[in-house]
């Protein structure tokens, strides 16, 4: 059973052993839980109406539906509300465009690494927890923020940067409407000013955050970096 916090998450796919895959590897990411696999349109359909799951993994390819009907079907009055990602073994840019008209959120290329379909997870749910559901207002910057994040390209972290630490450091350019300079991040968020050079030195390298150079009257210059 899923946990009051979790994320649900249906599986839809024709071959029961991409979804025993998926099964595992999504379970395996803190904080989702799958509630449901279905074989077939029909069968996603109706499983959808019956577990209310938060994410849809949605394969193109299944033996009764176009997997983008369901997506389509999925989006009616009738049926509760729900974001979609799709897993597809099509790779052509018309499939991702008809997929993307359809409301998913993103395209993963099977066959996909647990590694990324986890960062692919987790940006999902950063960004369900930036957006909230107490219909606050959010300005233009957090909105191009939150979609920055969760369209952000999929290629794997370096062992040594944390999503959390990554994600904190974000968060710490953000609340603060001028520049930083890595020390001051750090005093900030409570982390070493090495490791907060080294995550804002990787998120520029990301296009996430920018950077620049400040000169003082004396002394070397500062670098100083905002969130784009």
């Amino acid at each position: 059973m899923p946990g009051a916090g979790d994320i649900t998450v249906l599986i839809v796919d024709d071959d029961p052993v991409v979804t025993a895959a998926l099964h595992a590897q999504v379970n395996r990411v803190s904080g989702f839980k799958v509630v449901g696999i279905a074989h077939t349109g029909q069968v996603a359909l109706a499983a959808a109406h019956r577990f209310a799951p938060r994410l849809v993994l949605l394969d193109l390819h299944l033996p009764d539906l176009p997997g983008l009907e369901v997506a389509h079907r999925l989006r009616r009055p009738d049926q509760p509300p729900t974001d979609v990602i799709v897993i597809s073994g099509h790779k052509e840019s018309a499939a991702v465009r008809a997929a993307m008209q359809r409301g998913a959120l993103y395209y993963l290329v099977k066959p996909t690494r647990a590694g990324i379909l986890e960062q692919t997870l987790l940006r999902y749910a950063a960004t369900v927890e930036q957006l909230g559901s107490d219909g606050r207002f959010v300005e233009q910057q957090e909105i191009d923020r939150i979609f920055r994040s969760l369209h952000l390209d999929a290629s794997p972290r370096a062992k040594s940067i944390s999503a959390a630490t990554e994600q904190t450091v974000l968060d710490g350019l953000a609340a603060v409407e001028d520049d930083l300079s890595a020390h001051e991040l750090a005093e900030a968020i409570g982390v070493s000013r090495a490791t907060a050079r080294r995550y804002l030195e990787h998120l520029v390298e990301r296009g996430q955050v920018e950077a620049r150079l400040r000169y003082g009257p004396t002394g070397r210059p500062q670098h100083r970096y905002w969130v784009r």
